[in-house]
């Protein structure tokens, strides 16, 4: 790779195809629980998800369990604005 790489005119970056079927394969029980989701952003900040499952009974747990973090993050960040809040702002 050479010295003048230019890190405002880069490629759109894409996980290799390679990569992704090793995540596969390295996921779950060879004969029916394999799967992943995979989010992450680009260096140019556009988010992306990858998904591959076996089946789809594999994908629908993925999908509730993403859901319930979700939601986890989603209170732990409400308990933390409620913790900053100031009980005195807003009374008159």
């Amino acid at each position: 790779m050479g010295d003048n790489i230019d890190p405002e005119n880069l490629e759109e970056f894409s996980i290799p195809e390679g990569v992704l079927t090793q995540l596969f394969e390295f996921s779950g029980d060879a004969d029916h629980s394999k799967g992943f989701i995979l989010a992450f952003v680009t260096h140019s900040g556009k988010p992306l998800v990858y998904t591959k499952t076996q089946n789809q009974i594999v994908e629908m747990g993925l999908r509730k369990a993403l859901e319930k973090y979700l939601i986890g993050i989603e209170e732990a960040e409400g308990m933390q604005h409620m913790d900053n809040e100031d009980p005195e702002m807003g009374l008159d």
